[in-house]
């Protein structure tokens, strides 16, 4: 593939997504001996839910999910080994409409098309030039602790994929990192099989473009457009479910800085103030209280990761005063920050 090309995946988070990427949380969770029940204790999803296709939950309970996976988890696991686990199939329609397409330039595309089916936290930038192409990955939601338990998660998820779809092992040339090596980053190599470079100014993945012309071996037209049309069917699907508190929590959970106001969560969502409280209300809920409800999560959370102080915690949920957050933490939970981070440690 010579000409040169140039897409993107959308630049956004989805609000809600397919349950897939939680059931394979929770069935890997099994393999590795952690209590199933535990993984999805407080994110409201009941394990009987993992086998239902058409169960769809907010971004949020997924992080929630996956945080509590990568905490009980014994700690020689990673992010790379669960990115395994979430290969073509368990993408389900997608998947297998992937398979189908006649070359690998088909599948791909079509995984950009559908990322909300894909469950994905980054964009990414498929860019071909010559000989060589390039995949840029950009994080989408700053996820603190989180971040880097998703990136590999992920990483090795579109390895895998790649993998099955070309039926080869070797598909990047070189990967650059933009992190510090950690303290397994031997394992990046000998999974990738590649030369990996670290401290990076961009996530960037290069490979030999003329992978992209490979014809599949499961080309199907037929299935693929019938499986297609599934996927968009899918995709109006998770547009149509969001209510407002689901806007309204999704943009103050991923808010960088400052939580926003009500007046620029308005023109965010592209919805009058008036029209947002009032859909709250019939909701059962307020803006008030959906903010304090999300202080709350991330203050436990934070508080739980144990690598920040208390005066930073503050400061990252906008309070003025370290007093202010002691009390309304105090309210919330009925003890204090410092006995909190005692407990969950």
């Amino acid at each position: 593939m010579s000409e040169k090309i140039h897409i993107k995946s959308k630049g956004s988070l989805s609000v809600l997504r397919p349950i897939n990427n939680v059931a394979v949380f929770v069935r890997a969770a099994g393999e590795y001996g952690i209590d199933q029940k535990k993984i999805l204790a407080g994110s409201g999803i009941k394990l009987s839910e993992l086998d239902d296709p058409l169960r769809i939950i907010t971004t949020e309970q997924e992080i929630m999910v996956g945080r509590r996976l990568a905490q009980l988890a014994p700690s020689p696991l990673s992010g790379l080994d669960l990115g395994a686990h979430h290969h073509l199939i368990s993408k389900g329609k997608l998947g297998m409409a992937a398979m189908c397409c006649e070359t690998a330039f088909d599948a791909l595309k079509l995984m950009l098309t559908y990322i909300d089916l894909v469950s994905s936290y980054f964009q990414y930038d498929l860019t071909v030039d010559g000989k060589n192409g390039y995949v840029r990955m950009k994080e989408l939601v700053n996820l603190d602790d989180f971040s880097h338990y998703v990136f590999e998660t992920e990483i090795v998820s579109l390895y895998t994929i790649c993998s099955m779809i070309l039926d080869d092992e070797h598909i990047f040339k070189e990967m650059h990192l933009a992190f510090t090596a950690p303290g397994h980053a031997a394992r990046y190599k000998e999974i990738f099989r590649c030369p990996v470079f670290f401290n990076a100014p961009q996530h960037l993945l290069m490979f030999d473009a003329l992978i992209l012309n490979k014809p599949l071996k499961h080309a199907n037209p037929l299935t693929k457009k019938f499986l297609e049309e599934e996927c968009r069917h899918l995709c109006e699907r998770l547009n149509e479910n969001v209510t407002v508190k689901d806007k309204i929590r999704h943009e103050l959970m991923f808010a960088e800085g400052d939580f926003p106001t009500l007046d620029q969560l308005a023109h965010r969502i592209n919805m009058p103030e008036r029209t947002i409280r009032r859909r709250l209300k019939a909701e059962g809920t307020s803006y008030k209280e959906i903010l304090s409800d999300i202080r709350k999560q991330k203050a436990q959370d934070l508080i739980a990761a144990g690598d920040l102080s208390m005066e930073k915690i503050a400061e990252k949920l906008s309070y003025s005063e370290v007093a202010g957050f002691y009390h309304a933490f105090k309210t919330w939970t009925g003890t204090t920050p410092a006995n909190y981070r005692k407990k969950a440690s």
